[in-house]
């Protein structure tokens, strides 16, 4: 299995390609390592990649008055990006950092435009991603408005479960909007409740 094939598995999902539209958007893909701690994309930056995780765990997050609030998890095996800046060619509020050492695959933005011009197929498949990520948006927007704090944490057991079982309380705590005594009140009472 090369760099590649994670990454040639996730998109197949999505759609179908010939070899030779494979092989011009593999060449225009960039490899990188990053180290625990290390950024993918700095709150201020224009974001000009959409990156692939290949290995690792990164975590997305805003400063507001001094306090990191998480936003979201990438996970190996998919997309992570700024979809907002990256299209908008705006500065982004996000922080996106390694949680452990991660390998990375990166498409610029110019050359995404590149091989949107050539290939309808990528074209398609920028379309798939945006409709998969404001379907995303939306869910989310929808439990943090609507459902409560128990119900956000149900949800995310059921429908993430990486990030419960990978992810430190502290960030799934943020991530819920609540601090984490109160996530800790929360399990405590699910795990007091008879089966």
């Amino acid at each position: 299995m090369d760099e590649f094939t994670q990454l040639r598995q996730y998109v197949s999902r999505f759609l179908t390609f010939t070899e030779d539209e494979w092989q011009a958007h593999q060449a225009l893909l960039r490899r990188r390592f990053l180290k625990k701690g290390e950024f993918v994309l700095r709150g201020g930056e224009v974001c000009n990649h959409v990156t692939f995780l290949n290995k690792g765990t990164v975590r997305v997050y805003n400063l507001v008055n001094g306090e990191e609030l998480t936003v979201n998890f990438g996970f190996e095996g998919n997309y992570i990006t700024d979809y907002s800046s990256f299209i908008s060619r705006r500065p982004t509020v996000d922080y996106i950092v390694a949680m452990e050492d991660v390998e990375i695959l990166q498409l610029a933005f110019a050359d995404m435009q590149a091989a949107y011009d050539r290939f309808p197929v990528w074209q398609k498949f920028g379309r798939l991603i945006a409709e998969y990520i404001l379907l995303f948006t939306v869910d989310r927007n929808r439990s943090l408005l609507y459902l409560s704090p128990e119900e956000r944490y149900l949800k995310l057991m059921k429908d993430r479960p990486k990030v419960i079982a990978q992810i430190p309380l502290k960030y799934i705590a943020s991530y819920l909007g609540i601090t984490p005594e109160a996530l800790s009140r929360i399990r405590k009472r699910m795990s007091d409740r008879p089966d």
